[in-house]
């Protein structure tokens, strides 16, 4: 269930309502379920004998709250969504303040996977958040929409649509709810899914000066669970003042499982174990220990969280004598197709820039984008996690192209 703003209110997916609960002899009580968080909020005030406030009226659609349809000129598709799209292919780090990381704005895999695109497309120097195009492949890898995948994705468009966060203010009783997402909108025609950050979040997303985490596009699209995604951003966070404790309570809520897991027990196998696993896949290397509080239950977890060592060492190609970068030159879509690729799979620019001079023909560079897919396909799914990936593909090629290494 997700928590709101609201003490005592929580949505609940699994039902489509919001839930009110109140605290009667230190044990929660449920006193029902309402179509919107301020009506379940008056239920609670009002089960608790305390004054109900006055909210503005909600009007609701099919048990959502209410969504504005708008013509599509409101909403335009960029008339350059394609550059966009191969500019944010580009990318291969993303950053947040922790502020957003430390508050739940997602409740699937596929929303935390369209917040991280979202994410994609801020370039540094932004001065503004610039509008997100997403390619529906990227979300779905089967590349196709069908009925159940298409509710699945409006599903999320939705709650994303909805999401709020709570911006801290010096005095405390002052409540500061900002929307995460301004608009959405998925374009059947070109298959892109066009969204825009929330105005008043667009500080915690651009000029990032300190208090923010990086991480890298290629491990975030690779993890297969909503709750390895929270943490994934949580151990960024926390990375840096390692070892770093936190309250069982607090961890639990970040990754939205209070009301999952009630015993410790469960949460350690069900979430936590499975978890850390899942990120040391990666590229982290994580342990944590239990801390009891007088030989009772567990109430706190320090997390030690290192990173792997990487292996820097490639093997390069031959560059005494490559023609100077800025000498070759990028002319058909096809060459821009094979640069894109070999950049993904971490050759260095002037290692793409020799190749692209050695193979010159349209049936070699096809065999290339052919021969190099397996090791891509390895790569972004962590099929081979130790694996280096830009030796790999430079080992493939020198096989597969002796007239590369063979070039003066």
């Amino acid at each position: 269930m997700a928590s709101t703003s609201y003490k005592g209110v929580c949505y609940d997916k699994l039902k489509g309502r919001w839930k009110a609960r109140v605290n009667v002899n230190g044990k929660r009580v449920s006193v029902g379920y309402y179509d919107t968080p301020q009506a379940a909020y008056e239920a609670v005030l009002k089960a608790s004998g305390q004054p109900t406030p006055i909210f503005p009226e909600v009007v609701l659609a099919d048990e959502f709250p209410q969504v504005v349809m708008v013509s599509a000129e409101q909403l335009p598709m960029p008339a350059n969504y394609q550059e966009l799209v191969e500019r944010a292919q580009r990318t291969t780090t993303v950053a947040q303040h922790n502020l957003l990381i430390g508050t739940p704005t997602t409740n699937t895999l596929l929303e935390a996977r369209i917040f991280c695109l979202m994410l994609r497309c801020i370039r540094k120097g932004d001065t503004e958040a610039p509008t997100a195009v997403i390619p529906i492949g990227e979300l779905f890898p089967s590349g196709i929409l069908g009925g159940h995948q298409h509710q699945l994705l409006e599903a999320a468009m939705l709650r994303m649509m909805r999401a709020t966060i709570r911006i801290p203010e010096l005095n405390e009783e002052d409540v500061h709810l900002v929307s995460l997402c301004d608009s959405m909108r998925y374009d059947s025609t070109t298959r892109i899914l066009v969204a825009t950050f929330g105005k008043a979040v667009v500080p915690y997303l651009i000029n990032l000066v300190g208090n923010f985490a990086v991480a890298d596009v290629n491990e975030l699209m690779a993890i297969k669970s909503h709750h390895a995604h929270r943490l994934y951003w949580l151990m960024r966070s926390w990375q840096f003042k390692s070892p770093h404790t936190v309250s069982i309570a607090r961890l639990k809520e970040v990754t939205d499982t209070t009301d999952s897991y009630k015993e410790y027990s469960d949460f350690r196998n069900k979430v936590l174990d499975r978890t850390v696993a899942e990120l040391n896949e990666l590229s982290f290397d994580i342990t944590y220990t239990e801390r009891r509080q007088r030989g009772r239950a567990v109430t706190n977890i320090t997390f030690n969280i290192a990173s792997k060592p990487t292996d820097d060492k490639q093997l390069a190609l031959p560059l005494e004598e490559i023609t100077p970068v800025q000498e070759v030159k990028i002319v058909t879509p096809l060459q821009e197709k094979v640069a894109t690729r070999l950049g993904k799979l971490k050759l260095t620019e002037t290692q793409i820039y020799k190749v692209l001079k050695v193979l010159a023909t349209e049936i070699e560079l096809t065999k290339l984008l052919k021969e190099t897919y397996p090791v891509l396909r390895d790569f972004e799914t962590r099929a081979k996690p130790g694996e280096n990936v830009a030796a790999a593909t430079m080992a493939l090629l020198k096989s597969t192209f002796p007239a590369i290494w063979a070039a003066k």
